[in-house]
């Protein structure tokens, strides 16, 4: 199930680029050190953490809602360290079977999920037993003029992208 929004997903993309070169990468790198085997990433965007998987990865699954960013984590794909596929899917709905996968990434993406419970519950029953969630999220700023940009952005977006 796809949730378009071209003006925010090409918006996004630029804006990450500039998070990447003030450090975003390095948490990145952090975040994603030391996995392995079968990962599933909820919420790929356009695939900024697809250079930082580690070479004991065997295979991510990536999966993106929005088509535009789903189309620029394709193109991403090819410049990955290791396999990934490129799936269009719901947090709250993945379409992947229970014990699916041993470790499970979520990369700036809660803020957007409109139910973080049932996205979490998803995320827990595709991760075989003893699997690892990582997850990397942002918090308000204490910048008053940022903190009420992050509000305009991430309060009613979600909405307008559900169906």
């Amino acid at each position: 199930m796809s949730i378009n929004h071209p003006v925010f997903s090409r918006f996004y993309q630029r804006f990450a680029a500039v998070m990447e070169r003030r450090g975003a990468d390095a948490h990145r790198r952090w975040l994603l050190a030391g996995l392995q085997d079968e990962v599933i990433e909820v919420g790929a965007g356009h695939g900024p953490n697809f250079p930082h998987y580690p070479s004991e990865v065997g295979r991510v699954v990536a999966v993106e809602p929005e088509p535009h960013l789903r189309q620029a984590a394709q193109k991403a794909v090819t410049t990955a360290p290791v396999p990934v596929e490129v799936h269009d899917g719901l947090a709250e709905r993945l379409p992947f079977d229970d014990d699916s996968f041993d470790a499970a990434v979520l990369s700036l993406v809660l803020c957007s999920v409109p139910d973080q419970p049932a996205a979490l519950a998803e995320v827990r029953r595709v991760l075989r037993p003893g699997g690892q969630l990582r997850f990397y999220e942002h918090v308000r700023s204490p910048r008053p003029r940022f903190a009420r940009v992050q509000h305009v952005v991430d309060v009613p977006m979600p909405r307008r992208w559900r169906e």
